[in-house]
């Protein structure tokens, strides 16, 4: 398809169609562009100081879902947050992703936002007698791309690179009674549920920042009431946990109280727990 060149009141109601929210693959197939240039291209031309705002007013008019962590005020926001905390990632050009290898919980997080999420294959590499074995293995994204979100997320410590500058979290007195659900999503992100050598079941979460593993260490204790939570160092990571049986009772309580996003961890507590005291669950 070639350039095609439109009169002025063409080019001022493409841009108006643009800002209405029309997407831009639509566009260029009626107005005859190739790419998406040509028709940032005329922004520029009528409303260069107004680009910026034209581009983000269009991105909002686009957007198929309407999902904000300005406040805290539900167990979805707070699962979200946990697993943004661990697992989830912002880049520079604004994208908000989280990437599981878990398509129940990537589709329990994309039908309540209201977004599509994608398929794609990992190359993963082990070595086993003496070989690198190669496989590849299917992982799930859930992309946004939403500076509003983005800077809810950065009150939280959410931003660019954050793997080793995660520090204590600053929740609203009204957000605290969400703090189970914030463990939740923190342990269904970067946590492991499995029994110790003497197999009494137990949680562990990993971070690469103090200040994050006393955070945990602290809501565990103080808004959780378990008791005797440890952190370990061991380089490079810090790993919090704990293997008392009243704890794991208290996590099951009061964050795994219910099926909610990735079902394999909520399965692998309940069921390692039942088997270690068979007499509690009969």
């Amino acid at each position: 398809m070639g350039y095609k060149k439109l009169s002025s009141e063409q080019e001022l109601q493409l841009i108006k169609e643009y800002k209405s929210g029309i997407s831009v693959t639509s566009l260029c197939e009626k107005y005859g562009f190739a790419t998406k240039k040509s028709i940032t291209d005329k922004i520029k031309k009528y409303y260069p100081e107004q680009y910026k705002l034209i581009v983000n007013e269009a991105h909002r008019n686009r957007k198929s879902y309407s999902f904000r962590l300005d406040t805290i005020d539900s167990e979805f926001d707070a699962y979200y947050l946990g697993l943004m905390l661990t697992d989830g990632y912002v880049t520079v050009k604004h994208d908000i992703g989280i990437d599981l290898i878990d398509e129940d919980c990537i589709q329990f997080l994309s039908k309540s936002i209201g977004k599509n999420y994608a398929k794609y294959n990992k190359l993963y590499s082990s070595e086993y007698d003496g070989k690198i074995i190669s496989q590849k293995h299917p992982k799930y994204r859930l992309l946004l791309n939403d500076q509003d979100l983005e800077k809810d997320l950065a009150r939280f410590g959410v931003v660019p690179n954050k793997t080793k500058t995660l520090t204590a979290i600053s929740l609203l007195k009204e957000e605290e009674k969400f703090i189970p659900y914030i463990i939740r999503g923190i342990i269904d992100g970067d946590g492991t549920v499995n029994p110790t050598t003497y197999g009494a079941p137990q949680f562990r979460i990993v971070t690469y920042t103090e200040d994050f593993a006393q955070w945990i260490k602290y809501v565990l204790e103080e808004k959780m009431f378990m008791s005797d939570i440890h952190i370990r160092y061991k380089n490079p990571l810090y790993e919090i946990g704990s293997a008392e049986k009243t704890n794991l009772l208290k996590l099951i309580a009061l964050s795994y109280n219910k099926p909610f996003g990735m079902n394999r961890k909520y399965n692998e507590l309940r069921e390692t727990f039942r088997d270690y005291n068979k007499n509690f669950f009969d």
